[in-house]
């Protein structure tokens, strides 16, 4: 797979549990402490999420992209729901798009990340945009 024909590509949609020593260590981790029991995951904790499982790098073995091309460019962030410990979240993770800047020599890909409640509540969305280096 190659090219425009990135974009459509999904992962397979897996699930996630969030548990409460996750979100202790991920707390800990960003400076936060004596965080209550019952208080929500900080927004960024959706990052720790959709990258469960090795998903990234799943989608770039699926792509066959390899590891030494690919830059980070940027990420954002949409909060629908808060998530606390307990929460069972599906994770779908797909390519939204793929381009050329500066006459084909700069390549991007973006990957959408949805996490939803069982019930299709949607929680949150993530855009991540990739650098693809032509080395």
């Amino acid at each position: 797979m190659s090219g425009s024909g990135y974009i459509g590509y999904q992962l397979a949609p897996f699930e996630v549990r969030v548990t409460r020593e996750s979100l202790d260590r991920f707390n800990q981790a960003i400076g936060v402490v004596g965080a209550a029991a019952d208080s929500p995951a900080p927004p960024t904790y959706m990052k720790v999420i959709e990258g469960e499982g090795g998903s990234s790098r799943a989608i770039l073995t699926a792509l066959d992209i390899k590891l030494h091309r690919v830059l980070h460019a940027e990420q954002s962030f949409e909060y629908h729901a808060p998530i606390h410990a307990g929460d069972v979240l599906a994770v779908h993770r797909g390519i939204s798009d793929h381009y050329t800047k500066k006459n084909g020599t700069r390549e991007f890909l973006v990957i959408e990340s949805r996490l939803l409640r069982a019930d299709d509540t949607l929680v949150g969305r993530s855009i991540q945009t990739l650098i693809l280096r032509n080395i």
